[in-house]
């Protein structure tokens, strides 16, 4: 409505400043006023052009700021549609995974000379077999061996033996006391013990009454708190030296 007034406007404005110029009266009797009316009117028109140019831009401009105004509130609206709500807080899941157990120590036993209770082996069966390394031998080297290994294989190397040995005269049956040896790591899971009986060496480490003849060496393994035992063995001979 108002860019319809502007035109209707500068149209009257023309039309009055194109009679005020030409006028009724001939160009030759024009006089200094109506050059005069002719200027202002000339004035009039620019101003009226200049207003209508300036209401064209302001419309323009209106114009423009009213698309932008638009094109920001689709883009408000498109963002809102697309961005979840974020008034209500997110739950905060616990997790289920459960926890692994705290390792304790397990408190350290205390041994005993004489237990009370006795302890069991860590398997079915903790002596898994017995070997010597000979079944003879003698007090004197230069009548033959004078050394006997005696090894015992376990199921658990940690666990303490001994070996218990005593002679049996095989003419008369006479025994002698029961000795005990303790039985060293040998590697692996053995454990033995290698009995030296060379007096005329010096190296013997073991001893025994004197009167015996040719007479069985007995032996027995016995674990550390006697929590397994084997049978007693008789099948190594041993000559002793008559003192």
């Amino acid at each position: 409505m108002k860019k319809i007034s502007a035109r209707f406007l500068i149209v009257i404005v023309l039309l009055i400043g194109i009679s005020l110029a030409c006028g009724i009266a001939p160009p030759g009797n024009r006089t200094a006023s109506d050059l005069r009316e002719t200027e202002v009117s000339l004035k009039m028109t620019e101003v009226a052009l200049a207003e209508n140019k300036l209401t064209a831009e302001s419309n323009t401009l209106a114009m423009t700021a009213i698309a932008i105004e638009q094109a920001a509130t689709q883009e408000v609206q498109r963002a809102t549609e697309i961005l979840p709500p974020t008034d209500t807080p997110m739950a905060v899941q616990e997790s289920t995974q459960e926890q692994p157990p705290t390792q304790h120590a397990l408190p350290q036993s205390t041994e005993t000379p004489n237990p009370t209770i006795t302890p069991q082996p860590t398997s079915d069966r903790l002596i898994l077999s017995v070997n010597t390394n000979r079944d003879v031998f003698h007090c004197i080297s230069l009548d033959g061996p004078s050394t006997l290994t005696i090894s015992v294989s376990l199921s658990d190397i940690d666990k303490g033996m001994a070996v218990y040995w005593r002679l049996k005269d095989k003419a008369t049956n006479r025994t002698s006391e029961w000795e005990s040896k303790d039985m060293r790591r040998a590697g692996g899971n053995t454990r033995d013990f290698t009995f030296d009986g060379d007096v005329i060496a010096g190296t013997n480490n073991f001893y025994y009454p004197p009167g015996f003849g040719e007479s069985w060496f007995q032996y027995q393994i016995i674990a550390d708190f006697n929590i397994e035992r084997t049978d007693v063995f008789s099948d190594v001979t041993f000559f002793p030296c008559a003192n």
